[in-house]
C-alpha cells in the first residue's frame, strides 16, 4: 500500500504523509494525528528503507516503558500549558507505540514507594530539580528535561521553548505597532526562563530605537513549583509602572498567568489598554487565562503539545545513542497567535 491511500483518507498532501512518517519538527500536531489514525484504519506500515529518522527498533515496540515525572508539585496545582505537555508526551508515547508511566513528585528528594516496582528504560522530567538522593536514582537512566525549568538542570538533554526568540517576536510585535516606549512586567524573578525572554525583549526593543524599562518583583521563593501571586507582588508591579513618567505603551508581561492578574490590576488603576492606548502582549497562549480579558492581549504560543512529542522523540534517540557524550539541548521555535 502506497502513501496516497493514507493522504487521500486523511485530507492531505503524500509530501505531508511523507513529513509525519519522518517526525517533521514542522508538522502541526493536528495534521501527524489525523494521518496516524489513517495509517491506523488502512493497517499502513512504513517501511523501514524509507530515507529519514528510523523509530528506535531494539526498544521492543508496544513493550517498551518511558516515565514522565514532574517534582515538586502535585497535579491539583496544574496549570493549563501543563495539561497540554502530558498531552503532547501521551500522543508521542501513542505514536511510537510506547507504554507510558506518569506520576507527580511532590518531595523532588524522595523516590516515591509506588515506583519501587516499576520498570523503565527512559526518563522524561518537568518541576523542581532534584535532591541527592532523587538525582542519583535518576541518574542510572537516560533522562530529557521539558519546558524551561524554574532552575535551568545542569545534567540531562532538553527539550524546552525559544525564549530569547519569544523576548524578540515581543519586541518586534510592539515596534511594529509604532510602540517607542516599552517595559516588561514580571512578579516571578527567580525563574530563569522568564529573565531570558525578558533580556532578548530589552535588546531587540533597543536595538528597534525603543526606550526599555523592567519592572519586576523579586519575593519570596515559593515551595511549590507552580506557584501563586501575592497581592504585595502585584500592588508592587502595578504601582511601579503606574507611576513611571512618561508612562510605556507596549508592554510584554512574562506569562498568561501573570496578565490574568495584572490586566485587570492595571485597568483598576485607570489605565486604559488597547490600540492607540496601552497595548499588552504575553506569553503561553494558555487560553484558561486569557478568557475573559477585555481587550485581549497579543500571546505567544510556545508549542507545549509539540516539546512533549519532541521530548518523547529526543528520548527514543537517546536511548538508542547513550554512548554519546554530548549534552544535547534543543528550541522549539514560538509562533504569535493573536494579533488584536
Amino acid at each position: 500500500m502506497s502513501i496516497t491511500r493514507v493522504a487521500k483518507l486523511a485530507g492531505v498532501s503524500s509530501s505531508t504523509v511523507s513529513r509525519v512518517i519522518n517526525r517533521h519538527p514542522r508538522v502541526a500536531p493536528e495534521t501527524a494525528l489525523s494521518v496516524q489514525k489513517a495509517m491506523q484504519q488502512l493497517g499502513y506500515t512504513p517501511s523501514e528503507r524509507r530515507p529519514g529518522p528510523k523509530p528506535a527498533a531494539h526498544l521492543r515496540a508496544g513493550t517498551a516503558t518511558i516515565a514522565f515525572f514532574v517534582l515538586g508539585t502535585t497535579q491539583s496545582r496544574a496549570t493549563p500549558g501543563f495539561e497540554l505537555l502530558l498531552r503532547g508526551v501521551s500522543l508521542g508515547a501513542s505514536h511510537h507505540h510506547l507504554h507510558l508511566t506518569f506520576s507527580h513528585i511532590p518531595d523532588p528528594d524522595q523516590w516515591p514507594k509506588h515506583m519501587a516496582d516499576q520498570r523503565f528504560e527512559g526518563v522524561l522530567l518537568h518541576g523542581a530539580p532534584p535532591g541527592p538522593r532523587l538525582r542519583e536514582q535518576l541518574g542510572r537512566f537516560p533522562v530529557v528535561w521539558l519546558m524551561g525549568n524554574r532552575n535551568r538542570p545542569h545534567w540531562g538533554d532538553q527539550v524546552m521553548p525559544d525564549f530569547y526568540s519569544v523576548g524578540e517576536m515581543a519586541a518586534q510585535y510592539l515596534l511594529s505597532r509604532g510602540h517607542r516606549r516599552l517595559a516588561t512586567l514580571n512578579m516571578d524573578t527567580d525563574h530563569w526562563a522568564h529573565r531570558l525572554a525578558a533580556q532578548a525583549f530589552s535588546l531587540t526593543a533597543q536595538d528597534g530605537g525603543a526606550e526599555v524599562v523592567t519592572v519586576e518583583h523579586s519575593g519570596r521563593p515559593s515551595k511549590e513549583y507552580w506557584r501563586d501571586f501575592r497581592r504585595e507582588e502585584i500592588d508592587s508591579v502595578v504601582g511601579t509602572f503606574e507611576a513611571l513618567s512618561p508612562r510605556p505603551t507596549g508592554v510584554f508581561v512574562a506569562e498568561d498567568k501573570q496578565v490574568a492578574i495584572l490586566q485587570p490590576a492595571l485597568q483598576q488603576r485607570g489605565i486604559e489598554l488597547g490600540a492607540g492606548k496601552v497595548q499588552i502582549i504575553s506569553c503561553n497562549n494558555e487560553e484558561p487565562y486569557l478568557l475573559g480579558l477585555e481587550p485581549r492581549p497579543a500571546s505567544i504560543d510556545i508549542r507545549v503539545e509539540s516539546i512533549g512529542r519532541r521530548g518523547v522523540e529526543h528520548l527514543l534517540w537517546r536511548l538508542e545513542h547513550q554512548g554519546a557524550l554530548d549534552r544535547l539541548i534543543l528550541s522549539i521555535e514560538p509562533q504569535l497567535v493573536k494579533l488584536p
